[in-house]
């Protein structure tokens, strides 16, 4: 049975891209290709997934206010974040790992705030259909940077380009939503619509 990907697969068939050898680990450090291939692997995944994707997104999630600050603190791993649905007037940022009211130029709340906000997952957490799109883009970045042979950069070039129709076909699939809320962009407008609370 076929399973998805794995970040060590993916890193040697970057190596592969170049023309190098595959490795058994990735916490070797004496292993430089591998951890450049590495990097550049982690690099890639973070420009994608923080457009926001199906699987790292949650839309109206509700945070709620430290008890003893009335600050709200963000996931760690948050790539961006903005006030929606209810609270779509607020102007809110992301400041470090905590929210931050623009509005009113401080980090304290007087209400808890709903937003849209995006994740960014372990490579291993991605379906597989980012996965591949992540594993290939950078394996064409990778074999670019290091070695810039046209052939080998014509044929990763082609493979990203499959690997991207195939990631448009299933993001557009698996959001399982009508025109009019069926994407984030979308979803954002429509909240931005959303009237004002005047009562706290």
């Amino acid at each position: 049975m076929a399973l998805p990907t794995t970040e060590l697969e993916a890193v040697n068939l970057m190596l592969s891209a170049i023309g190098e050898a595959p490795v058994s680990s990735l916490t070797d450090p004496s292993l430089l290709d591998a951890s450049l291939a590495k990097e550049v692997l982690d690099q890639t995944s973070i420009s994608i997934q923080t457009r926001g994707l199906h699987c790292n997104t949650d839309l109206k999630l509700k945070l709620t206010r430290d008890a003893s600050t009335n600050e709200i603190n963000l996931p760690t791993n948050t790539a961006k974040v903005d006030s929606s649905d209810v609270s779509a007037h607020r102007d809110v940022v992301q400041r470090g790992t905590k929210l931050y009211d623009r509005e009113n130029h401080t980090f304290v709340f007087d209400e808890n705030i709903t937003v849209d906000i995006v994740y960014l997952l372990d490579f291993d957490d991605l379906p597989q259909h980012v996965r591949r799109y992540v594993m290939t883009k950078a394996s064409r970045r990778f074999q670019t940077r290091f070695m810039g042979s046209e052939t080998l950069a014509g044929f990763t070039a082609q493979d990203e380009q499959e690997a991207l129709i195939e990631f448009e076909r299933t993001e557009a699939q698996t959001e399982d939503s009508n025109l009019l809320t069926g994407s984030y962009d979308t979803h954002k407008i429509i909240a931005r619509g959303a009237p004002r609370r005047t009562t706290r």
